[in-house]
């Protein structure tokens, strides 16, 4: 398919040409803004790291001695969903927190830092801060980028893990903010795509803890709603303040559909993995789905949901191999990190708050430059 030069784009697609062909280093200005963003980074994460110490340790604490299996048939399974009122303070102001999966919880935070950081960056470009991102692209998937993409997390992961150890935990944020402005910078697209993908599948992870006993539809509609409501009330804002390109199908309108979507298949985790496999390839080799969102209105922010379902089935399986039972991270034998010792596990259990709250400024910065022009 010939490539075209749009000005809003299906984020399905990719950057034309290999992502290192027309890299260039940075200018002066350019690398002053992307310092000075990933120190103020660095520093926000250091700030919650300390002041979330208490309520870390408290789920820390609270996952000793827990037995998912037996507290599952007792009725008591460990909270998953963001923003679950998962604490209690009792006498003597000690926080006594109900059992969670941190992996889903790190996971979750983690991209929610890399979508927050992602959106900082679109917002600079719109400023003229920063260059703006390429948008020449071609309806497929670049295997070769996303090998560059998960090389350099990978590096950057191991890295950030043996400061955290053997110096001090404030460097594994400073790597963080380091590797993902740089992945962002570099690799764009696949950072967008990423971000997005590894939410999806954190949402259908959580989707197969909460009903991994029986399927409770009460949960099920109360999550409705509340992604509903919090769905609706951004369209109305972006409509009201940007009606030029207004938020009607993003990031929450998506999983509120795919969490619909993926409740068929909540109890047959290997039909989910096929499903997933089938829509991949379905992506891959034959491009949109004729089903999908319209992607070419003037918008901020538009997720294909199709293409996204397909990681939401795949963390239902994930959660059938006990992925999710991961609560600590070895790089070095006998040197354990603990996934409660980072504030990402924070940002996890209260996702939708810190989501919602971070796009309030960056669509205040988005509509100061839509009126402006």
């Amino acid at each position: 398919m010939p490539s075209t030069d749009l000005k809003f784009l299906d984020p399905t697609t990719y950057m034309e040409t290999d992502a290192w062909e027309n890299f260039s280093l940075p200018s002066v200005k350019s690398a002053l803004v992307l310092t000075v963003l990933g120190s103020v980074i660095s520093c926000g994460l250091c700030t919650f790291h300390y002041l979330t110490r208490r309520e870390r340790a408290a789920h820390k604490g609270a996952l000793e001695g827990f037995d998912p299996v037996s507290n599952i048939e007792k009725g008591q399974a460990a909270a998953v969903d963001g923003d679950d009122d998962s604490s209690d303070v009792v006498g003597g102001g000690r926080v006594v927190a109900k059992p969670r999966y941190p992996a889903v919880d790190y996971l979750r935070g983690l991209c929610l830092m890399f979508i927050v950081t992602f959106h900082l960056l679109w917002a600079l470009t719109d400023f003229g801060f920063l260059p703006r991102f390429p948008t020449k692209v071609s309806f497929n998937f670049p295997v070769s980028n996303y090998v560059y993409f998960a090389a350099f997390y990978s590096v950057s992961f191991t890295w950030a893990n043996l400061l955290f150890i053997f110096i001090h935990p404030y460097l594994y944020y400073l790597i963080f903010s380091i590797a993902t402005l740089l992945c962002i910078y570099i690799l764009c697209w696949e950072s967008e795509i990423s971000g997005v993908c590894l939410i999806m599948l954190c949402v259908g992870i959580s989707l197969a803890i909460v009903h991994e006993d029986r399927v409770k539809w009460r949960n099920v509609i109360i999550r409705t709603l509340k992604l509903g409501v919090a769905a609706g009330a951004l369209s109305a804002i972006t409509y009201t303040f940007m009606p030029r390109s207004p938020i009607y199908f993003g990031a929450i309108h998506c999983i509120t559909l795919n969490t619909l979507l993926t409740m068929f298949f909540i109890r047959v985790p290997r039909v989910a993995l096929l499903g997933f496999i089938c829509i991949q390839l379905y992506t891959i080799m034959v491009g949109r789905f004729p089903l999908e969102v319209p992607t070419n209105r003037p918008t901020v922010d538009v997720i294909p949901w199709f293409h996204n379902l397909g990681y939401c089935l795949l963390g239902l399986w994930l959660h059938s191999v006990g992925a999710h039972k991961i609560a600590v991270v070895e790089i070095i034998p006998g040197k354990p990190i603990h996934l409660e010792d980072t504030v990402f596990t924070f940002f996890g259990r209260h996702s939708l708050t810190v989501y919602l709250a971070h796009m309030i400024p960056v669509l205040l910065i988005l509509a100061i430059f839509v009126y402006s022009q």
